[in-house]
């Protein structure tokens, strides 16, 4: 058990024009047992939206999709990406959680895809649950499309059974979801048998394309140029869309991964809502502190996520706010690898429903998963870059509500270098990617 006492440190009943952001926060610096703990606070303004039209009006049956969902204009550059892809160049998106990056590449692939019945696109995605989403959200999108004229869609993982890897083999869907290891150990070495694939792919998607760093993007920088060599057998060149958050070095990493030149867009257009940035530096542990932020936090009724640096100690914080958190106790999931599948769904099903108010997680969430709007995100630790910080920060606040992230120290140096110089934090840019090798495109020269 933690060593704290059972007094909370916010009020336990909020009257309803309390139960905010801004309210949280204010009782927060406020309180006798954690006010003084907090050695830095900032609110970073909301910013407006800004709004542009792409260069060349999308075809009607498109642009109803779009006005099927209420969106009358793209944010910059969302216009801005889906031009370049438009023209067949290859690009690099990386704007903020949230942003509405899934438009950049959807909106192209499913034009093209409209013009060409015979055009094929691969989707990758590091995650299964992210893939999950995509597909999710293919659905929604063109469920207004009459059905000869929808696009298929269709997820190629290790969850896929053989019957069905053997159906999407014989006839790939318009969208390919995969992933990195299914490309690499099935669709490469039996391109024979994807022809139909290959011969008319004309976009490779590739998200949260920071993942692809280190010897992970050594590998994948093999991967793709083993891609290019497959789709230039089938007469083939697709274009790249890339697609990361907060990222220092967008391009580069890009076309080190692929040997191409890659253009970026990095300056976002999305609208957002007012977010304090909270640093604080516990007595306790940053555990024992989170668990009473969440505490409080539940019992205003705020949508929640808790970052933790283990497995281990997701699973005590889960354990220990059951503990403390009284009615709202089954409203609490940890969130980890090594769940089930189905598992994890139910998990992220119930977030974005509303059923739970609070989830405490490993660093499986820090991807795009869409997990509904949040309110509050609690680090249990500094992460270990400017970059994830930023990353899990931005989980929260969406459709320009108001937010707040909260970055609890632990006892490491760098955790305590940043409670003492909260401004290095702030004006640091994330981080660049970087691959081994440092030139990729020598190395696969000898594959």
């Amino acid at each position: 058990m933690p060593p704290y006492d059972d007094t909370p440190p916010l009020p336990d009943e909020a009257a309803p024009e309390e139960c905010t952001i801004g309210a949280y926060v204010a009782a927060l610096i406020a309180s006798e047992r954690l006010g003084h703990l907090v050695v830095h606070h900032r609110v970073l303004p909301a910013r407006p939206a800004v709004y542009a039209d792409p260069l060349r009006p999308f075809p009607r049956p498109v642009a109803g999709l779009l006005a099927g969902r209420g969106i009358e204009r793209l944010y910059s550059h969302q216009a801005a990406a889906t031009d370049l892809t438009r023209a067949g160049r290859h690009v690099a998106v990386a704007t903020p959680t949230a942003s509405g990056k899934t438009m950049t590449y959807l909106l192209p692939v499913l034009e093209e895809i409209i013009k060409n019945p015979d055009s094929r696109a691969i989707f990758l995605y590091p995650l299964k649950a992210l893939a999950q989403d995509q597909l999710k959200a293919i659905h929604e999108l063109t469920a207004s499309l009459p059905e000869s004229a929808r696009p298929t869609a269709a997820i190629y993982d290790g969850d896929t059974t053989a019957h069905f890897r053997r159906k999407i083999r014989d006839n790939p869907p318009h969208i390919l979801i995969t992933n990195p290891e299914m490309l690499h150990l099935s669709l490469l070495p039996g391109h024979d048998a994807w022809s139909t694939l290959f011969a008319g792919l004309t976009h490779v998607v590739v998200d949260e394309m920071h993942t692809y760093r280190g010897v992970m993007g050594s590998h994948m920088a093999h991967v793709f140029r083993r891609l290019e060599r497959v789709c230039q057998r089938f007469g083939s060149q697709p274009a790249f869309v890339f697609s990361s958050a907060t990222i220092g070095n967008a391009g580069a990493l890009a076309t080190d991964l692929t040997g191409l030149p890659v253009a970026t867009v990095t300056e976002s257009g999305a609208p957002t809502g007012p977010r304090h940035f909270l640093f604080i530096n516990p007595e306790q542990s940053a555990a024992t502190t989170a668990v009473m932020l969440l505490a409080a936090a539940l019992r205003r009724g705020l949508r929640t996520i808790v970052y933790t640096q283990s497995r281990k100690m997701t699973e005590l914080i889960s354990l220990w706010i059951r503990e403390k958190a009284g009615p709202y106790a089954n409203r609490v999931s940890a969130y980890r690898s090594g769940f089930l599948p189905e598992e994890r769904r139910d998990i992220e099903a119930a977030m974005a429903s509303g059923k739970l108010l609070g989830v405490v997680s490993t660093s499986a969430l820090e991807l795009g998963i869409d997990i509904g709007g949040l309110d509050l995100c609690i680090l249990c630790g500094y992460p270990g870059s400017v970059m994830s910080a930023w990353q899990r920060g931005g989980r929260v606040g969406r459709a320009r509500r108001e937010s707040a992230v909260a970055l609890i120290a632990g006892e490491d140096a760098l955790d305590q270098y940043f409670m003492r110089h909260p401004a290095e934090f702030f004006d640091r840019p994330p981080e660049s990617a970087v691959i081994n090798p440092a030139n990729p495109a020598i190395a696969a020269k000898h594959l």
